[in-house]
């Protein structure tokens, strides 16, 4: 017989799947902190028992565990008892009861679909709206046609009227920005879709706070497995190798976190959740 903390439970189902903090998040709805806070029985860090009670029962559901067995162990304020091969039980309380009579439905492809269907919708709608914006920011060729003769028919002594000036100077800051380093967003709520064009690889990231405590990470680089950065550990540097066109940004704690993309500042203004993650796409 075995003996092991609901943490050391939790924490071995996980990494004997491959999956970080910020996958645990992305299927279970809930902060990356709080995960890492039951995986080291630090309770305390959840004020209501009743969200402990319902985080537990989240967890071991995707982890595929008795969540009962954890839910007595945690009630009681006692270890969770299991049993090595060839052992014998002398409890009904240990971790075989999660082996059932009739296989678990797993929900992991479907929700694997549905998040599928949605990143290729959220494409198909950036794509749409980038297309009606350049329709109506491109003038038609008649005006394009009477700009060129109103221009050659001015007195050169005369200054140009404003709108003339608006459009060339619009016109010049277009050129400019499309020579250099570009970083768009879209989306909103709990998720970030940015992308940046011009940059020289690899990609550097910074990400900063002040006075705020926030779990950070970033897929395919040295932090995909997530950084606390609090007014202790301000702040945390990387780079995206090259090859790799995209990168997932996680965000336990959005406020007061600052983003530079390649030396772009990143608005996460638009990020309205507690926590969020931007999906990096370079090109």
């Amino acid at each position: 017989m075995r003996q092991k903390s609901i943490g050391e439970v939790l924490k071995d189902a996980r990494e004997s799947r491959g999956w970080s903090f910020a996958d645990v998040q992305r299927m279970t709805k809930i902060q990356a902190r709080l995960v890492q806070a039951l995986e080291y029985n630090d309770f305390e860090a959840i004020p209501d028992s009743d969200y402990t009670k319902s985080f537990l029962q989240r967890y071991a559901e995707i982890l595929e565990l008795d969540a009962e067995v954890l839910l007595d162990a945690y009630d009681s304020n006692s270890l969770v008892v299991y049993y090595e091969a060839r052992e014998v039980p002398t409890s009904d309380i240990d971790l075989r009861r999660k082996v059932k009579k009739k296989p678990v439905k797993s929900y992991l492809p479907l929700i694997y679909l549905l998040l599928a269907a949605i990143s290729i919708l959220i494409f198909v709608t950036y794509i749409v709206s980038q297309r009606i914006q350049n329709q109506v920011i491109t003038p038609p060729s008649t005006s394009s046609s009477y700009s060129v003769v109103s221009k050659t028919s001015i007195d050169e002594t005369t200054p140009p009227s404003s709108s003339e000036q608006t459009t060339e100077t619009t016109n010049s800051s277009t050129s400019e920005e499309q020579s250099g380093v570009r970083l768009t967003i879209s989306g909103g709520g709990a998720s970030l879709a940015a992308t940046l064009v011009g940059a020289t690889k690899p990609v550097e990231v910074q990400v900063s706070v002040t006075t705020t405590t926030s779990w950070v990470s970033l897929s395919d680089t040295d932090m995909a497995n997530g950084v606390t950065l609090s007014p202790d550990n301000t702040s945390v540097t990387t780079t995206i190798p090259d090859g790799v066109t995209t990168a997932n940004l996680t965000l336990g704690v959005v406020e007061g976190v600052a983003v530079r993309i390649a030396g772009q500042e990143l608005d996460t203004s638009a990020l309205t959740e507690q926590s969020g993650i931007i999906t990096l796409t370079i090109e």
